[in-house]
């Protein structure tokens, strides 16, 4: 079975208990447009333990997966609770094989060179929304502790190329690869206006409000952000592409 045909059996599971618009939004999670699929084949295959951290639901543990099928891969999450917990089940569905380890990406419980490769999908924009930027840095700088010598970390978000240099400073790594790729995603209004509701939840529940007032704040400034560039993008373009493009850098290790 080809990628695609994975991506696809594996989103009709994802989403099938939803209404066809949510259907719609939930399954960006599996692909994200052809980005996971277009990164992993940009990728240097995994040579031997393979860390995919703040990985989340597990969907681009999934294409790792699908891509190098005989790799060790272990993946690394601050919480398998709430949607997360269905992590164990898709990977099942995939078909793929993963250790997964409950930790803070912040401080990973792993020794130093654990790791020849390593990789982070969208989770560093997640780590930055709920620790700010030094949980952002502290996190790659515990990538590079666990990686082997020469060993290659794959970092893509929506940063910047000039923010992941920033974030890369100081540390034993070299930049071997950088790439941009939007997603191939045109949504209409209504699925557009269904999509930043959850979205801006997705927001609140990762900059961990203290109370239901900051958590009410948060949300309505997260809603009033995206929906501002919902109506941009509608009205220059006719559609909507609620992320991206999607950054990716790849750097090696140094001896």
């Amino acid at each position: 079975m080809s990628i695609l045909e994975q991506e696809a059996h594996l989103r009709a599971w994802f989403t099938q208990d939803a209404d066809p618009i949510l259907q719609t939004i939930d399954g960006l999670d599996i692909g994200w447009g052809g980005v996971q699929r277009w990164a992993t084949a940009r990728m240097p295959a995994p040579a031997g333990p393979h860390l995919d951290f703040a990985c989340g639901y597990g969907t681009f543990l999934a294409q790792l997966g699908w891509r190098f099928p005989g790799a060790r891969l272990v993946g690394l999450n601050i919480d398998y609770a709430g949607p997360h917990a269905m992590i164990g089940e898709l990977l099942t569905q995939a078909g793929v094989r993963a250790i997964l380890v409950q930790a803070d990406a912040r401080e990973m419980p792993f020794p130093d060179g654990a790791f020849v490769s390593a990789s982070c999908f969208l989770g560093l924009q997640d780590i930055e929304i709920g620790f700010g930027q030094a949980g952002v840095r502290a996190t790659v700088s515990e990538a590079a502790r666990v990686l082997q010598a020469g060993g290659t970390l794959t970092l893509l978000d929506e940063f910047p190329l000039e923010g992941f240099a920033a974030l890369l400073e100081g540390l034993p790594l070299v930049v071997v690869d950088r790439a941009e790729r939007a997603l191939d995603v045109h949504w209409d209004r209504q699925v557009a206006e269904r999509a930043i509701a959850l979205y801006a939840k997705g927001w609140v529940a990762q900059a961990r409000p203290s109370d239901a007032e900051e958590e009410d704040r948060v949300y309505a400034e997260a809603h009033r952000r995206m929906e501002t560039e919902m109506q941009r993008q509608l009205q220059d373009r006719g559609y909507y592409v609620p992320f991206g493009p999607v950054r990716m850098i790849t750097v090696r290790k140094g001896g």
